[in-house]
């Protein structure tokens, strides 16, 4: 990739997107595109926001965004943008969820950034090495674990899967899940029937970190191969190699799903 990226002035955008999240915070007026998939006005104006400062910046790329959608065929840059990763935490006020935008170059993932406005916490690429808060975190991905350990996966992951490990968070945002594991509080992020715009960010940074995403089958998740605009079905663990190869085992999709008993 020959492109030189202005990290700071990204960050200036993000922190702008992040004002108008804060600004709505706790008094939204909620739709709903599905089960447990809100749409409120911030996800849109942060969308727009961003998408208006890479079009400006960066003319000849191509976007696509959750609420917006895009072309990702056309470029050998492509920028994703999740304007609200964990809608559903924002809306009900918890804090975890982030604002998060990434760069692929030929559908690889090279530049990724997620920013929890609520924290004022920020993990994101910069060249080679990946920063939280001001400080590399190169070396922090996990390679073991102790019994005190936990994975990070989304709230109705044991619905769907049989994870055979003992301690399980969920924070409500998948981007907020992968940055926590690329500084290490966590081992592993579990993630399943996700879209580009919510792993992209953090699949760059814990690439950059030497870490790897694999289906359930042990096949890697290469960017390359998929429909970027459609949902990115199955289970995936993203983490340290080695962390991966001895989690995939200990993860079985159930014959079917749990739901909530009947009321």
């Amino acid at each position: 990739m020959n492109l030189t990226l202005d990290t700071d002035r990204i960050r200036d955008w993000i922190a702008e997107a992040g004002d108008i999240a804060r600004h709505y915070f706790k008094h939204v007026n909620v739709e709903w595109k599905g089960l447990a998939n809100p749409v409120t006005a911030a996800d849109r104006e942060i969308e727009q926001l961003i998408t208006a400062r890479l079009r400006e910046a960066y003319p000849d790329h191509g976007i696509i965004g959750e609420e917006f959608g895009g072309d990702p065929t056309a470029q050998d840059y492509l920028w994703t943008i999740d304007p609200i990763d964990g809608t559903r935490a924002y809306v009900e006020g918890l804090p975890s969820w982030s604002i998060t935008i990434a760069l692929l170059y030929r559908r690889v993932p090279v530049f990724g950034l997620v920013y929890m406005p609520l924290y004022d916490d920020w993990t994101y690429t910069d060249g080679d090495d990946v920063i939280n808060n001001g400080t590399s975190i190169q070396g922090c991905l996990h390679t073991a674990w102790k019994p005190e350990s936990y994975v990070l996966a989304r709230s109705d992951a044991h619905a769907e899967y049989d994870i055979r490990f003992t301690r399980v968070m969920t924070m409500g945002s998948t981007a907020s899940h992968m940055a926590y594991t690329a500084r290490g509080a966590s081992v592993a992020t579990l993630v399943h029937d996700s879209y580009c715009w919510d792993i992209a960010a953090g699949a760059a940074i814990i690439t950059k970190l030497g870490g790897e995403i694999r289906f359930l089958s042990g096949e890697a998740l290469d960017f390359r191969t998929l429909d970027l605009t459609a949902c990115i079905n199955g289970m995936y663990i993203a983490g340290h190699p080695d962390v991966v190869r001895r989690l995939l085992p200990l993860i079985t999709p159930r014959n079917a799903p749990r739901t909530h008993p009947d009321w």
